[in-house]
């Protein structure tokens, strides 16, 4: 059976979120700024030995070139993805206020209706 989806928000412990947010964030800034200042592997890296052809060089450089760009698109996402993450933490922090301060409106609302019904009726 389903949990509803009000007891799955409320078991999230936001406060710890809301806290750890601009980490995430910055720690995917750092991993993004550390991969792209990352030089790309060069062919000096590769085995130079005689017995291994041309061939299978020319695909290991290919190969490594590709997970480099990969990685880099990896990164890319990850702070994107953090990113939003912040934004929807700060988003989520807002509406939270906004509500908190709806719900004290609502309180004062509610007692001066509660005393002007109460006005009305006692009066003669």
């Amino acid at each position: 059976m389903a949990l509803p989806w009000s007891t799955l928000v409320k078991a999230i412990p936001w406060s710890d979120v809301i806290a750890k947010a601009p980490d995430i964030a910055q720690g995917a800034r750092k991993l993004w700024q550390k991969v792209g200042t990352q030089d790309s592997v060069g062919s000096a890296a590769a085995p130079t030995a005689g017995d291994a052809p041309d061939a299978r060089l020319t695909a290991l450089t290919a190969q490594v070139a590709e997970l480099n760009a990969r990685q880099q698109e990896s990164a890319e996402l990850l702070s994107a993805l953090a990113n939003q993450n912040a934004e929807l933490v700060s988003a989520i922090a807002a509406l939270r206020q906004r509500n908190r301060l709806l719900g004290a409106a609502t309180g004062v609302t509610a007692v001066i209706a509660l005393a002007a019904l109460t006005l009305a009726l006692t009066s003669p």
